[in-house]
């Protein structure tokens, strides 16, 4: 019952936007009454947070996927999360990067103290400099603020990059990535 919730709450959001979320509209979308839907979350920021939660640990969880399989396939260790947050930032196949809800969350952070104040605190684990020396820790944030760039102008919808360009701006970012062990 829980995910079905959540399924409902992530399309509303997607669909509708943040402000479209509510204990009504989500219980009527997931056939439940609302009663029932309170039994799982007591409020409308309950649900939010824990829509939020889930969109996270499914981003974290393909970000841990992608640095193991990048150390496993000889890839540099240093560097590792700055590629993985670049593919998992910008992977459409991804589930994690893909789903809408967090593009929905984030544009919502952009507009709302609120939101921006309850939800920029877990995401900035992913942000975080790297410990390396000053010139390679630059490279590494450089990276992650293109790949945070390319996502929002897709975001946005304004970039209309052809599909060779933007995998030789892909291309050379990994190639920035890569830090000697």
């Amino acid at each position: 019952m829980r995910a079905q919730l959540l399924q409902a709450a992530s399309d509303i959001a997607t669909d509708q936007g943040v402000p479209a979320v509510t204990l009504d509209a989500v219980a009527e979308r997931a056939g439940v009454t609302k009663g029932a839907l309170q039994y799982h979350f007591a409020n409308k920021q309950g649900l939010l947070d824990a829509l939020f939660e889930q969109t996270l640990t499914r981003f974290e969880q393909q970000m841990h996927t992608r640095i193991d399989e990048g150390v496993a396939q000889g890839a540099p260790k240093h560097g590792a999360a700055a590629r993985a947050y670049l593919h998992t930032t910008i992977d459409e196949t991804s589930p994690a990067a893909s789903t809408n809800v967090l593009r929905v969350l984030v544009a919502a952070m952009m507009t709302d103290p609120a939101i921006r104040e309850r939800y920029a605190a877990p995401m900035r684990k992913w942000t975080r400099p790297d410990p390396l020396p000053l010139e390679a820790a630059a490279r590494l944030m450089i990276c992650r603020l293109a790949a945070d760039g390319l996502w929002i102008s897709d975001l946005l919808g304004y970039q209309n990059m052809p599909p060779r360009l933007r995998a030789e701006v892909v291309r050379q970012l990994e190639q920035l990535a890569l830090v000697k062990d």
